[in-house]
């Protein structure tokens, strides 16, 4: 598939002054953590920090975000560090955007822009690149006069440049406006084709039991991915490093099998466009039958990360399934009482350690339980003659025992009541008890 927007920044800057502001409502080592994030973020963006300044105040400058004295005060220190991008670390409106701009006559990014150019050079799949495309073009649209937007013109079908002359009294504002808009449609009607593929994808499964990796970016789901299906999907000590879902059959003890699926990172203040743009691989959580959360237990906000995930998870309408937790880096502990103050809070989460290998055999018995009484408990008399009954049960049931006699196969075995019909009629019980969770 062609690309119709390229995610790129040409010139991304190279050295920046990130900005935090402690408001009235919010404490200030809550500041200082999301700063560190955001440091996270921008060094994750390849860009060097070379200063970072927090300013309180009670309520945010409508004309700045910040005070008029600290926007000169910054523009001393833009020139002293030759910094090219001043970062916030919250969500600007475009006005306040291009007031800094006017006045330091520098880059200024916020948050959520860090963010979609985070996952811009992350995504390596056509599918990904579309939804950071999408992302990237609607936060774009009301911000077109923006020093670091970029507007490529890609050659599409109809050839190169914007794709039209510009009309009698039409400035140029109007027609990137009108480029953009175009733009959007055209990446929404490709995103639509995904969508429909995922759709069909997630019938072909839908008779087997789907359990969702979800977490805080970083919290060690695709290591643990790695670990449970004996892939090696990408597993970095960044941000983001998963933007696209990847799904692998998982088989449990007593030869249950799942289909367990890996998912983007989440994070505190997550663009709403990204949530709209990631829809259709965010669908691969919302229909799932069980989340597992995985949460980095030793990171000192630990607690704050649970909150940013159910926060998704609410956003998502999928707070309502049924969850495991499990408290991953128990490895890479530094107090040992972190994990018993969150033990307390939530006593039935399992401490591991996807990267060791620490709990897993015990995480595994922990989802087997939860999925035992999934379908109809039947016993069979199967003869050797019918073994493609056999085989079906293998492939949609969980088999729980088997015994070679003369007249057949003995099969105890449990199965989703859609499968009973092609069965039953070797069933050696007069009624099956259907248990659910």
């Amino acid at each position: 598939m062609q690309e119709l927007y390229d995610t790129q920044a040409p010139n991304p800057p190279s050295r920046a002054i990130l900005v935090g502001v402690k408001l009235r409502d919010t404490l200030m080592h809550e500041t200082e953590e999301s700063l560190q994030e955001l440091r996270q973020l921008t060094e994750t963006a390849g860009i060097e920090v070379v200063c970072e300044t927090i300013q309180a105040r009670n309520v945010p400058n409508p004309t700045y975000f910040i005070g008029e004295g600290k926007v000169k005060e910054l523009k001393d220190v833009v020139a002293e560090l030759e910094a090219d991008a001043i970062i916030f670390d919250e969500e600007l409106s475009p006005a306040q955007t291009r007031n800094i701009e006017n006045v330091l006559d520098i880059a200024t990014v916020d948050r959520t822009g860090l963010i979609l150019q985070v996952f811009a050079q992350r995504a390596l799949t056509s599918e990904a690149r579309l939804q950071v495309a999408l992302a990237q073009l609607e936060y774009a649209l009301p911000r077109l006069t923006r020093m670091w937007t970029h507007l490529s013109r890609i050659a599409t079908s109809g050839g190169s440049g914007s794709g039209a002359l510009r009309g009698p009294g039409e400035t140029q504002l109007e027609m990137d406006r009108r480029w953009v808009r175009r733009q959007i449609s055209q990446v929404k009607k490709a995103l639509e084709t995904v969508e429909k593929r995922r759709q069909v994808q997630r019938r072909n499964r839908a008779e087997k039991v789907k359990v969702s990796l979800v977490g805080y970016t970083n919290a060690g789901k695709s290591t643990l991915f790695n670990t449970l299906t004996g892939e090696n999907v990408l597993a970095e000590d960044k941000l983001f490093a998963t933007l696209d879902s990847t799904t692998r059959r998982v088989s449990l003890p007593e030869n249950q099998n799942i289909l367990l699926s890996d998912t983007v990172g989440f994070i505190k203040k997550l663009p709403h466009q990204l949530v709209a743009a990631f829809k259709a691989t965010l669908e691969e959580v919302a229909e799932a039958d069980l989340l597992l959360h995985v949460v980095d237990i030793s990171h000192p906000e630990a607690e704050t990360q649970i909150a940013a995930v159910d926060t998704v998870l609410q956003e998502l309408d999928a707070s309502d399934i049924p969850m495991v937790m499990a408290f991953n880096k128990i490895d890479q502990l530094e107090k040992e009482d972190q994990l018993h103050i969150l033990k307390a809070h939530y006593p039935e989460a399992i401490p591991i350690s996807a990267q060791r290998g620490d709990g897993i055999e015990v995480l595994m018995e922990a989802l087997a339980q939860r999925f035992a009484s999934h379908g109809t408990m039947i016993d069979l008399s199967i003869p050797y003659t019918e073994g493609k009954a056999l085989d079906m049960l293998y492939k949609h049931g969980t088999v729980l025992g088997t015994e070679y006699a003369e007249d057949g196969v003995h099969v105890k075995a449990r199965l989703p009541s859609r499968y009973l019909k092609s069965v039953l009629q070797f069933s050696v019980k007069d009624t099956e008890t259907p248990i659910y969770n």
